[in-house]
């Protein structure tokens, strides 16, 4: 937990102004929690270089979306894809995606196959995490620039006030 708060300071002390720090962590959490699993990282650093984005920021935000926290995530991301595109997935077709996945591993062509041939399955993942991450970056927007204004503001009195802040 002590690296986590380490890393928030990081975020707050960017010479960057309040409202650029705040959209590059928004745009971090869109990508973080998009559907382009295993590719967060290579795509927050990808769009942080060609639109000038503080790296650091788009990178806390795209790694925000924790392993724990993965799975519920994209289970209630597809079921609302699955909602909004009315598709159902028989459940012989689920189970047998879930085997090939443990047994065979999710980097072997036959669970691949056997996945894509769930076309609106995949539309549903798409579609529901891409919803979700968006509604998330909305969201963070506001609620991290309030809190990186306010967190300068109270360092900026700290150091008019004589007292050198604590370790930050």
């Amino acid at each position: 937990m002590q690296r986590y708060k380490d890393l928030i300071k990081k975020l707050l002390h960017i010479e960057d102004t309040p409202e650029r720090t705040a959209l590059a962590y928004s745009v971090g959490i869109f990508l973080g929690f998009s559907p382009f699993l295993g590719f967060h990282t290579l795509c927050g650093l990808a769009v942080a270089f060609l639109f000038g984005l503080n790296r650091f920021a788009v990178l806390l935000g795209v790694w925000s979306n924790a392993p724990w926290w993965i799975i519920p995530y994209y289970v209630g991301a597809t079921w609302m894809g699955m909602w909004m595109t009315g598709f159902r997935i028989e459940r012989e077709a689920l189970e047998e995606i879930f085997r090939l996945g443990t047994e065979k591993g999710l980097f072997e062509s036959d669970f691949w196959a056997c996945l894509t041939s769930q076309w609106g399955f995949l539309l549903s993942f798409t579609l529901g995490s891409l919803i979700l991450a968006t509604f998330l970056s909305i969201i963070i927007y506001p609620f991290s620039l309030r809190w990186i204004k306010f967190y300068r503001l109270k360092i900026k009195k700290r150091g008019m006030d004589g007292n050198s802040p604590r370790g930050e």
